[in-house]
């Protein structure tokens, strides 16, 4: 949640020039895994209705780090998933439909600072 932080500041400090959505692709940490991070109890998801409900989750949970922003939902055949590489996280920067910047995969390569640095740039 730390990192919505961080990206909540950055959706505020380009709001007027810069259009941000969230896609929720998959359950990074499925309770099947057994992993000791939180995760809510999701499990990794057999239907479209269980990926929109974790996508409420991630909504009601980011309060206003999401606040205003889109949340679009990967379909189960995970084409943004495949098309993005987006597995648990990663960010892009598209315009005019093409992607000038992809950011590192999460969640060791994510940094909304790079992200920052670029939009700054392009000012």
């Amino acid at each position: 949640m730390n990192q919505l932080k961080n990206f909540g500041r950055l959706r505020q400090k380009f709001s007027a020039g810069v259009d941000f959505v969230t896609v929720y692709i998959s359950e990074a940490h499925p309770i099947e895994q057994g992993l000791s991070c939180e995760n809510y109890g999701l499990r990794q998801h057999q239907a479209l209705k269980e990926k929109i409900e974790a996508a409420n989750i991630l909504k009601r949970e980011a309060k206003e780090a999401l606040e205003g922003c889109p949340i679009l939902v990967d379909g189960m055949e995970h084409e943004a998933e495949k098309k993005y590489q987006g597995l648990p996280e990663r960010l892009y920067v598209i315009m005019d439909n093409k992607i000038v910047y992809a950011g590192g995969m999460g969640p060791f390569g994510y940094s909304v600072d790079e992200v920052d640095a670029f939009l700054s740039k392009m000012q």
